[in-house]
């Protein structure tokens, strides 16, 4: 087999990412099973352990979502008690949103999983090699931003 370009191997790397995000939401809905979280609430609940606090929107723009997105997650999170609701001081139609303590528990159990099987993970690899894969993921995300609405 020829060997590829460096800018025909990163366009197949980039037409790797649908498939790579299918298999890593089907393995985080795998991992969840049981937990009455969905893929998408995790996320809002990963959000909220690193922001400690925010609004809607915040949380929007720190996932890169849709509003409606993050509407109907949190509402939904609210009915199961996994998210409160704080009184935003600056804006009282705007409330901030942080976690309840069972699930910063759970959100953290999630994530010390997780990390631990990316320590095993990551030990196939170099630490120049990690870099060089955050600055490109990084930069396309980035780059392809630029051209979304």
């Amino acid at each position: 087999m020829p060997q590829m370009s460096l800018t025909d191997q990163l366009y197949t790397g980039i037409t790797l990412t649908r498939p790579l995000l299918r298999h890593i939401t089907a393995r985080v809905e795998r991992d969840l099973a049981g937990t009455g979280v969905s893929v998408g609430q995790r996320a809002l609940l990963e959000a909220l352990f690193h922001l400690k606090q925010a609004t809607a929107p915040m949380i929007t723009k720190h996932l890169d979502v849709t509003r409606q997105f993050v509407g109907r997650e949190i509402k939904s999170l609210l009915q199961n008690g996994m998210v409160e609701t704080v009184e935003n001081p600056r804006h009282r139609a705007s409330n901030f949103y942080r976690l309840s303590d069972e699930s910063r528990a759970m959100i953290a159990a999630i994530r010390a999983r997780e990390m631990r099987e990316i320590a095993e993970f990551a030990k196939g690899f170099t630490e120049e090699d990690i870099r060089g894969f955050y600055k490109i993921l990084s930069t396309l995300t980035a780059e392809f931003s630029k051209s979304s609405p």
